[in-house]
């Protein structure tokens, strides 16, 4: 907080320092998908063998497969691989193989797939995946390890996949310009008891193209690789259990030198929510504790043996230590949720999370130019402007934010979409007249909303005009102005739009307009009003409701319900590792293996195909006469996949082939080393 006096009053402006050793540890667990995409490691310095491929070398194979059915030959269950620049040293030199490359039933999985992304729980998993000839249902760690596997093969298939199209879009120049919609979305997981409800929060951002609806990440700010109790040992505590590396040194200009506990940006787990980090680390002693004293008990023994009395009193040793560390040192906030039961994995920062998700997004696209829309978020005033400085001074980059009445009914939105309807069609009976050229919808839809646009602006308890956003939007930094417009589609009605960041050539000339009158420039006028247009999130909408409804334990808690009383999740997502496996599966398989139609009132070109003109029998009541009558439809929409509109897939919209890709195929191909030397020998063992 700064303290320096302004006039007769303090500055009292307040911000938290981030560090950039956090947020790069945070980019990297999102390029990996924590962990998963990481692959194999050199055991002695720790290289990737993904990040340079050819530092390595071939040293012969490992193991066999067996010869199975359907005359499959033998072949090499692994091959041994050496990093050069340590090689003769230990862990140079180790093996790579596939997961569960000796399954016998591969239909087993593309079920479990089918219906994981339709509704299915754990138990219902677990029945699919009974033995047909006893019955008896799966164990739940083996459906975990399936769903996992799932997770990691569909996350390096898609990798792939879009590398692919990476190269071949630069090839061509690169894309002219993309528009990504924007948002988060909270979803909650470990409820421990229907009497307890002690919930745990994830945000999870979600960005997908507006034009053909590729969602192309959903990450959450949880760190599933991560173990507390570790975490915690290995970066404050020495081999004796004492305090280490929690202070930090200063000097003063008089020479003088002192130490204090080291703030969040200095600490080591400093990316974390550290309250939570801390408190779950003394819950897995504290669990370890009860689960030992429970399972003597249980046998009626009065007194436990030495070396469990030992281990309790060393869990109870490590409890105290912890404490002491974060109420002594660090002061967290103690809560009625440290009882919490444990869990490996640890809730990150949003802010970092944030940052490093927007960073992988810039990474990813090929884009010539990049929009971004989204809400508004006062974490996006910090992170946004910081992660595309370099594409903002390129002149490469543009952010809109929009608000828009979400309190408004299914039925109000469909009066206020009919009506907006009836005065835009009436505004195209009349250019039409008046012109002598025929102009397109999306066009007379520019004018319309140029036409219509206004300043948005707020009233305070006087009566006196304020500006429309949230104080952090308020920055010198960004235009006053808002904007909103008599278009009513997307579904999202009484739509406001903020421009905090454009070209060049529009900002200046928005900087210069007052927040309550709109400019004067025509130019500028039908440059807000195609960008108004294009203002939505309804992409990343259509996708959480699809994932709530066919995903269960994506649906909200704690609703209530006057016939079945509030709503509980069950055990099913406990770990929240088991949550992020669904949320990367659901969002794989949108993208990639399910038709649907996707149409926009604001594209530019039709997403619908014209029906053949014909007939149709209409059964006469009472009889089996059936009268024959002209189709009704004349359009109908292209079903098609994600994927294949954004080019990813290479099918054609039109193909009379197969319309998505078959997982039998997909599942056990070793993606995860695609475009490597590794990749050619498991392919053509």
């Amino acid at each position: 907080m700064c303290h320096h006096q302004q006039g007769n009053h303090d500055c009292d402006v307040s911000f938290n320092v981030l560090s950039n050793k956090h947020f790069e540890a945070e980019l990297d667990r999102l390029i990996t998908q924590n962990g998963l995409l990481e692959g194999p490691v050199c055991g002695h310095c720790g290289a990737r063998y993904l990040d340079q491929p050819g530092d390595f070398i071939f040293n012969g194979t490992h193991g066999k497969i067996p010869a199975g059915k359907n005359g499959r030959k033998a072949k090499p269950a692994g091959f041994r691989v050496i990093h050069k620049p340590c090689k003769g040293k230990a862990g140079a030199r180790f093996t790579v193989s596939l997961d569960h490359q000796q399954q016998e039933k591969m239909h087993d999985n593309v079920r479990l797939l089918r219906a994981l992304v339709n509704g299915a729980s754990i138990t219902a998993l677990r029945k699919l995946l009974a033995d047909p000839d006893t019955g008896k249902k799966c164990g739940v760690e083996r459906v975990y390890n399936r769903i996992f596997w799932l997770e990691k093969t569909l996350l390096a298939f898609e990798r792939a996949k879009l590398k692919e199209w990476i190269d071949k879009t630069e090839a061509q120049g690169g894309h002219p310009h993309m528009r990504i919609a924007h948002d988060d979305v909270v979803i909650s997981v470990n409820w421990e008891s229907r009497s307890d409800r002690r919930l745990t929060p994830l945000q999870c951002s979600v960005s997908a193209d507006i034009d053909t609806g590729y969602v192309f990440r959903i990450d959450a700010n949880f760190d599933t690789t991560v173990d507390p109790v570790q975490a915690v040992q290995e970066n404050y505590l020495d081999d004796q259990l004492m305090p280490t590396n929690v202070r930090q040194a200063y000097a003063q200009k008089s020479g003088n030198s002192f130490t204090v506990p080291s703030m969040h940006f200095q600490r080591p787990t400093g990316r974390f929510e550290e309250a939570a980090l801390f408190a779950s680390a003394e819950s897995h002693w504290r669990v370890f504790s009860q689960r030992i004293d429970k399972a003597y008990s249980a046998h009626g023994l009065a007194q436990l043996p030495q070396d469990a009395q030992d281990e309790i009193a060393n869990a109870k040793e490590h409890r105290k230590i912890i404490n002491t560390l974060r109420n002594g040192y660090f002061s967290f906030q103690e809560t009625d949720r440290d009882s919490r039961g444990s869990f490996n994995g640890s809730v990150v920062k949003p802010t970092y999370t944030k940052a490093a998700y927007l960073a992988c997004i810039r990474d990813l696209l090929p884009a010539k130019r990049l929009t971004i829309v989204g809400e508004q978020e006062a974490s996006m005033v910090r992170v946004v402007p910081h992660v595309f400085r370099d594409w903002i001074e390129e002149n490469r980059f543009e952010w809109h934010v929009m608000i828009f009445d979400k309190n408004a009914s299914e039925a109000e939105n469909a009066r206020r979409a009919t009506a907006f309807k009836t005065v835009f069609d009436a505004f195209k009976t009349r250019a039409n007249a008046s012109s002598q050229t025929q102009t397109s919808d999306y066009a007379l839809l520019s004018q319309f909303c140029a036409g219509t646009m206004s300043p948005a602006f707020k009233q305070d308890a006087h009566g006196n005009m304020t500006p429309f956003p949230i104080t952090n939007f308020r920055s010198a930094q960004f235009p006053k102005l808002w904007v909103r417009s008599g278009v009513e589609i997307h579904g999202e009605t009484r739509k406001v739009v903020g421009f905090p960041v454009l070209r060049k050539k529009y900002r200046q000339k928005l900087k210069r307009s007052a927040f309550h009158a709109m400019p004067t420039d025509p130019v500028l006028c039908d440059a807000l009003a195609r960008r108004y247009i294009k203002a939505t999130i309804h992409p990343v909408s259509s996708f959480m409701n699809s994932l709530r409804e066919r995903v269960s334990p994506t649906k909200r808690a704690g609703g209530r319900s006057a016939r079945n009383g509030p709503s509980y999740i069950n055990g099913a997502t406990f770990n929240p590792a088991v949550l992020v496996a669904f949320l990367n599966i659901y969002r794989i398989y949108y993208n990639w293996f399910e038709e649907r139609p996707y149409s926009s009132a604001s594209a530019k070109n039709s997403n619908q195909v014209a029906v053949s003109s014909g007939t149709q029998s209409i059964r006469r009541p009472g009889s089996k006469v059936k009268v024959k009558a002209p189709k009704q439809r004349k359009l109908a929409p292209i079903q098609s996949t994600p994927a294949i509109r954004l080019g990813a897939d290479a099918r054609r919209m039109t193909s009379t082939t197969r319309a998505t890709p078959d997982p039998r195929r997909i599942l056990y191909r070793p993606w995860l080393y695609h475009g490597t030397p590794l990749w050619k020998k498991f392919e053509a063992r």
